[in-house]
């Protein structure tokens, strides 16, 4: 199967709207309730500018935000109701109806105001970039939680087959940044959600990931959330694990001196390393060395003779 992402290189998603829309070069058409229209723009790529009305717009089935904060979004929608919106959304045409590619939170916001219409840009967007256009503006704006942000780069390694070398190019952010993203999805789903319902920040789930099992990661964050930990008390709390893990067991008891002379008799008679363990005061087991079996046959001849 050919690889059309390898072959036709992906804007980068961290220089914004600006590498999506030419806004220099977009064809204007601004009726206020006006189709898509029959002529065809000089560059049909590049989109058109229209108005819609946003109850009719679908949103993206790509869209890589969950989570839409309520009271931000009616905050936005005042805004919206005084000052409209400022910036078009992106969609595409799809059958006779039209679907978002960028912008949910406009068109929501939008449709609470009560706005009859919002501007938007149309453009030929094909069905694998829907997720990559569909993030360019949620990391522009840091408007997706960790979780979200780990999940959609992972299906942007996926749908493309990049590196996460390949992707920390194309979404403007450093290596270690993505490695560190992305790493969060090898959290147990529980704290995964925590994290996404902002019960745990990022410095805590990365904390969580220096623990070793999920039993500790889930105890632990717990702690975090009951007791209103900070990212260095977590952080403290994970060393102090490893350090205790680290010490070294306390020594066994002393054997009493009648059980270490009895061992040094039964060393000197069978001419082996010999070990008695006591269970109580009258049980225990005696374990005895052997090296080879021509050992094992000596020691045989000398307790059976």
């Amino acid at each position: 199967m050919n690889k059309a992402p390898k072959k036709k290189k992906a804007k980068g998603l961290g220089r914004g709207l600006d590498a999506l829309i030419p806004a220099a070069h977009m064809d204007q058409s601004t009726s206020s309730l006006s189709p898509i229209p029959e002529t065809t723009p000089s560059d049909p790529s590049l989109g058109v500018l229209m108005h819609l009305n946003p109850e009719m717009i679908k949103p993206n089935p790509r869209q890589p935000r969950k989570y839409f904060n309520e009271e931000a979004l009616e905050e936005l929608a005042e805004s919206v109701k005084n000052d409209g919106v400022q910036e078009p959304l992106i969609v595409r045409k799809v059958g006779d109806s039209y679907e978002i590619v960028c912008g949910e939170r406009r068109c929501r916001a939008a449709v609470m105001a009560g706005l009859e219409t919002v501007p938007v840009i149309c453009r030929p967007i094909a069905d694998q970039e829907m997720l990559k256009f569909g993030i360019i503006e949620n990391i522009q704006r840091e408007d997706l939680n960790a979780i979200e942000l780990a999940q959609a780069y992972k299906e942007l390694m996926d749908e493309y087959e990049w590196t996460q070398e390949e992707l920390s190019r194309e979404v403007g952010k450093k290596r270690a940044t993505v490695t560190n993203t992305l790493r969060l999805l090898q959290l147990p789903e529980g704290i995964q959600q925590q994290v996404a319902d902002g019960l745990l920040s990022m410095g805590h789930a990365r904390a969580l990931l220096s623990l070793a099992s999920t039993t500790e990661q889930l105890a632990l964050a717990r702690r975090i959330i009951s007791q209103g930990l900070s990212v260095r008390q977590a952080e403290q709390m994970v060393s102090q694990r490893s350090e205790n893990k680290k010490r070294p067991s306390r020594q066994k008891a002393e054997k009493e001196p009648h059980i270490k002379d009895l061992e040094e008799r039964l060393r000197r008679s069978l001419g082996t390393k010999v070990n008695v363990k006591p269970t109580d005061q009258e049980k225990g087991t005696i374990e005895i060395a052997y090296f080879s079996l021509d050992d094992l046959d000596r020691l045989l001849d000398c307790m059976i003779r």
